[in-house]
C-alpha cells in the first residue's frame, strides 16, 4: 500500500515529458507482472525523469552550476549519477541505489528477466523518488545528516512493500558499535580512496589472488621500455579502489612513472561527460596515438562497455576495442587472454568471492574479513572497543551478537549461506557490500543500551536479524529467502514441539545449542507462554540451530555445485551423469509416447504429433576445462553453458541453480505448470530448437490423446502418395 502511495506523489510531482503524467499504480502492477521488461522500459524513462529534477533541484539548493541535459540519456545516465556524487556530494545509499538500479535495468532485455527483479527495479526508483519528494515538498529535515545517524530501509509489510526512513542515534556511550558503525555502506570509511589506505583500511585487508596478478603485471610493465595500459575493471564497491590504495601505501616503486586514472572518483570536468574524459585519457592509445607513460586505469564495466560501443560506431580505438573483445570482459565465464604487448586486463567481475573446490564452495576471502572483525586481538579495534565496553558494564544486543560471531561454526555456517545465495539468486556482493551486512546482523535497526543482556528483545539476535529482516538489504533480502524457516522437516518440527514443552525450557535450550551461546534473550525463553513470544522464541531456536549446525538439506543445489565444479575441471563423467539427467528431462518436458519420440505439442489436441530426436551431448568448449588441475575455481560464473546437437547443429543454453532444481524435479516425475515454463524460458526455447531441426519428413508419429492409439506416418519410397499412415499399436 505505501509503494502505491509513494508512486501518487511522485505522480503529482514529476516534470515527465513522455506523457501528460505518469500511469497508474494498478497499471504499473500488471505491466509487472505481465511483461517485467516492458514495466523495466517504462520505469527507465520515470528514472531518467527523476534523476533529472533531483539534479536540478540539488543544483539550485547550493547554487551550483546545472549539468547538462544530456547526461541523463540512457546511455550516460550512470556517468550522470557519478557527478551527482562528485559534484553535490549525495549520500552513498542514494548513489548505490541508483547504480543497482541501472544494474538490474541492463537485464531487462535478457529472457530471464522476473517480476521479482523488476519489483526490485521499483524499490529502487520509489526510493531515489523519495527523496525528490522530500525535497520538492521541504519536508526533509535535511538531505544528508550522516551516515551514522539515518538508516534507510525497504520494509517488507505482508504482501505488499512499504518505504521507510528510520533515525537512530549513535550510541556514543558505546565505544564499540560507534567502531562498528565503520562497517556500514553509508560510513566514509568503507568507500575506498585510491590515494588513501590507512587505519580501516589498512587493518581490514586481506589479499587475493587477483593482487597478485596486478602485480605480475606492473613487474612485466616496468620491464618494458614501450608504454603499455592497464585496465582494471569491475563493479561498484568491489575493491578497485582498495587494491590502488593497496599498491600506493605498499608497493610504491612498483607505480612510479605510472599514470592512474580512476574512473569513478577522479574529478571531471563539467563540461565533459566520463566518455569524453575517458577518451582524452586513452588518446595516446587511440590507432594514430602516441604514449609515452604506463597508464592504469580502474573503471566499472557499463562506463567500460559504454565506451566500447561509441568507439566501435565511430571507428576509433580499433586495437584497444579488438583487445576487449579478445578478452571476453562481456562474456562471463569464459577463462581467456587478459594481456597483450600493449594492453592488459583485470576484472574483478571474473573472480568471485569464494572458490569452487571438490570438498564443495569455500571463501576463504569472506572468513578472513569476519576473522578481521572478530579475531581476539587488542590490535583489532572491534575487539579492543568491545572489550572496553564490557569494562564499563555497557550492554546492548550488538554486544551480545558480537560473541556468537566469534564462534567458528557460526562464522563458516553464516559464509556457507552467504555463498547459497550468491549461487541460488545470483546475489552479487562486493567487499563494500559484505562490511554492511556485518554490521546489519550485528547491531539491530532500533539500538539502545540495556541493563542486562536478559533484556535483549528476541528480534534483535543475530539469527533473527540475519534471516528475518528482508526490509534492510538486497543482501538480506537474499537470505531470507533460504531462511530455515521455510524448510519443512521433521527434525525441525521436533526441536520446537520440545522447545514447547519442556518445563525447564532454557536447560532444553542449553542441551542443544550449547550453554556457550544460550545468551541474550535465550534467559527470558521461560517466561515465553507468558509473555506470549513462543513464536519468535521458535523462529529463533530453528534459526540459531542452524547457523550452529549447518547442514545441506537442499539436494538440487548441492548436487548442482557438485556439478558445476566438474564443468570447470573437465570431468567427463561428472558431467555425463548430468546429461543423463537432462535427456530424460527432454522427453518428459511435453511428454513422450515411446523411446526417441518426443511430443511437439499440448496435451489439450484430440491427436498429438511427436518426433524422433537423434541428439548427442555438447558443452561450450571455450569454457569446460577450463580450469583443469586448479586446486580452488575462483574465475568461473555460477551457471554452465551445455546442451544437444542434432543433424549437425548444437544447441546449448544457460543451466544454472535455480533451473536445475527445476529439472531434477520433473526428473522426478513432477509436471512442469505454465508458470515453470515461464520461469525456465531459456530452456523452453532450447527444446523448441531440438524440435524444429528434428526429421519431419520421416518417422512422424500421431497419438490419439484419448485411447492411446499411436499411428505413424512416413513418406513412402515408391509411391507417389505424398504420405502413408500406419498404426503402430
Amino acid at each position: 500500500m505505501m509503494k502505491e502511495v509513494a508512486w501518487k506523489k511522485l505522480k503529482s510531482i514529476i516534470e515527465f515529458e513522455k506523457a501528460d503524467s505518469l500511469i497508474d499504480y494498478s497499471e504499473l502492477q500488471t505491466m509487472l507482472s505481465t511483461n517485467p521488461a516492458l514495466a523495466f522500459a517504462y520505469m527507465d524513462q520515470v528514472f531518467s525523469a527523476i534523476s533529472l529534477q533531483r539534479m536540478n533541484l540539488l543544483a539550485d539548493e547550493t547554487n551550483s552550476e546545472k549539468m547538462i541535459k544530456s547526461y541523463f540519456e540512457s546511455s550516460t545516465i550512470e556517468t550522470a549519477w557519478m557527478l551527482l556524487k562528485n559534484k553535490f556530494d549525495i549520500s552513498t545509499t542514494e548513489y548505490e541505489c541508483a547504480i543497482e538500479y541501472l544494474t538490474l535495468s541492463r537485464n531487462k532485455f535478457k529472457s530471464s528477466l522476473t517480476e521479482q527483479e523488476a519489483n526490485q527495479g521499483l524499490n529502487h526508483l520509489l526510493f531515489i523518488a523519495e527523496k525528490l519528494v522530500n525535497d520538492e515538498t521541504k519536508t526533509e529535515v535535511s538531505s544528508d545528516t550522516g551516515l551514522s545517524e539515518i538508516e534507510t530501509a525497504i520494509t517488507i509489510d505482508g504482501d505488499s512493500q512499504r518505504l521507510s526512513t528510520e533515525t537512530t542515534s549513535s550510541i556514543n556511550k558505546s565505544k564499540f558499535v560507534s567502531m562498528l558503525e565503520v562497517l556500514q555502506s553509508s560510513s566514509k570509511e568503507s568507500i575506498a580512496n585510491a590515494d588513501s589506505f590507512r587505519g580501516f583500511r589498512s587493518y581490514m585487508h586481506v589479499e587475493r589472488d587477483i593482487q597478485k596478478d596486478f602485480e605480475k603485471i606492473l613487474i612485466k610493465l616496468k620491464q618494458k621500455e614501450k608504454p603499455g595500459l592497464l585496465l582494471l575493471c569491475g563493479s561498484v564497491g568491489d575493491g578497485k579502489s582498495h587494491l590502488l590504495a593497496y599498491m600506493k601505501e605498499k608497493h610504491k616503486d612498483l607505480l612510479e612513472g605510472f599514470f592512474i586514472h580512476n574512473d569513478s572518483t577522479e574529478s571531471y570536468d563539467y563540461d565533459k561527460n566520463s566518455l569524453e574524459t575517458l577518451e582524452k585519457v586513452l588518446s595516446p592509445f587511440d590507432d594514430t596515438g602516441t604514449a609515452n607513460r604506463h597508464v592504469i586505469i580502474a573503471i566499472n564495466l557499463g562506463v567500460l562497455h559504454n565506451f566500447y560501443s561509441k568507439q566501435r560506431k565511430a571507428g576509433r580505438f580499433h586495437a584497444l576495442c579488438d583487445f576487449i573483445d579478445i578478452c571476453g570482459v562481456f562474456d562471463k565465464g569464459q577463462q581467456v587472454t587478459n594481456h597483450d604487448d600493449d594492453f592488459h586486463l583485470l576484472n574483478f567481475a571474473d573472480t568471485q568471492p569464494y572458490v569452487l573446490t571438490e570438498e564443495g564452495p569455500k571463501s576463504p576471502f569472506l572468513l578472513q574479513l569476519i576473522d578481521k572483525v572478530t579475531a581476539p586481538d587488542h590490535n583489532n579495534p572491534f575487539f579492543a572497543a568491545w572489550i572496553q565496553d564490557q569494562e564499563n558494564e555497557i550492554i546492548s544486543a550488538a554486544h551480545s551478537n558480537y560473541f556468537l560471531l566469534k564462534q567458528q561454526e557460526v562464522k563458516e555456517s553464516i559464509v556457507q549461506s552467504l555463498i547459497e545465495v550468491m549461487i541460488k539468486k545470483k546475489v552479487f556482493i562486493s567487499t563494500r557490500a559484505f562490511y554492511n551486512f556485518l554490521f546489519e546482523i550485528i547491531v539491530p535497526i532500533k539500538h539502545e543500551l540495556l541493563s542486562s543482556d536478559a533484556a535483549i528483545p528476541v528480534n534483535d539476535m543475530l539469527p533473527n536479524l540475519m534471516y528475518g529482516h528482508p526490509d534492510r538489504s538486497a543482501l538480506l533480502a537474499a537470505l531470507h529467502e533460504i531462511d530455515p524457516l521455510k524448510r519443512r522437516l521433521e527434525a525441525t518440527d521436533r526441536l520446537v514441539a520440545n522447545l514447547m514443552l519442556k518445563t525447564d525450557s532454557f536447560q532444553y535450550v542449553k542441551e542443544e545449542l550449547g550453554e556457550k551461546t544460550s545468551i541474550g534473550a535465550w534467559k527470558q525463553v521461560n517466561n515465553m507462554h507468558h509473555q506470549g513470544t513462543q513464536t519468535e522464541f521458535s523462529r529463533l531456536f530453528v534459526r540459531q540451530h542452524a547457523l550452529l549446525y549447518k547442514k545441506d538439506y537442499d539436494d538440487a543445489y548441492r548436487e548442482f555445485v557438485k556439478y558445476l565444479y566438474s564443468f570447470y575441471i573437465g570431468d567427463e563423467e561428472g558431467i555425463g551423469r548430468l546429461f543423463e539427467l537432462i535427456e530424460k528431462v527432454i522427453y518428459a518436458w511435453k511428454g513422450s509416447p515411446k523411446d526417441r519420440y518426443v511430443f511437439a505439442d499440448s496435451p489439450n489436441k484430440k491427436f498429438r504429433v511427436a518426433f524422433e530426436i537423434t541428439i548427442n551431448p555438447e558443452v561450450d568448449e571455450n569454457v569446460f576445462g577450463s580450469a583443469y588441475q586448479l586446486d580452488g575455481i575462483e574465475r568461473f560464473t555460477s551457471s554452465m553453458r551445455l546442451g544437444f546437437s542434432q543433424k549437425g547443429k548444437t544447441f546449448l543454453f544457460e543451466l544454472d541453480c535455480q533451473l536445475f532444481s527445476l529439472l531434477k524435479q520433473i526428473n522426478e516425475g513432477y509436471r512442469p505448470n505454465r508458470q515453470d515454463i515461464q520461469d525456465a524460458l531459456q530452456f523452453s526455447k532450447f527444446h523448441d530448437k531440438l524440435l524444429q531441426s528434428a526429421d519431419k519428413k520421416t518417422n512422424v508419429l500421431l497419438v490419439h490423446t484419448h485411447d492411446g492409439t499411436i499411428l505413424e506416418v512416413k513418406k513412402p519410397r515408391f509411391s507417389k502418395a505424398k504420405f502413408e499412415i500406419g498404426k503402430v499399436n
